[in-house]
């Protein structure tokens, strides 16, 4: 989870919003993945590194795919 959060953050500092759109999906579907159950067992879960990560992909790209067709995202 920190490398991925990790990654999200180094987004911000490209100046492209569309950089900056991603960084805050992969912010929110990491937590929204935790909030909701799927955790590695270093957080109390039983899903693997896979499972979890794999959870939150699925998640960013829903975000995207839904704010893309929002006007002013």
């Amino acid at each position: 989870m920190a490398m991925i959060l990790a990654a999200a953050s180094l987004l911000t500092y490209f100046n492209d919003k569309k950089a900056i759109t991603a960084s805050r999906a992969i912010y929110e579907a990491t937590i929204e993945s935790v909030k909701e159950g799927t955790r590695t067992a270093d957080l109390g879960g039983s899903a693997t590194t896979t499972e979890f990560t794999d959870e939150i992909i699925s998640k960013v790209q829903t975000k995207l795919d839904v704010w893309s067709t929002i006007e002013g995202f």
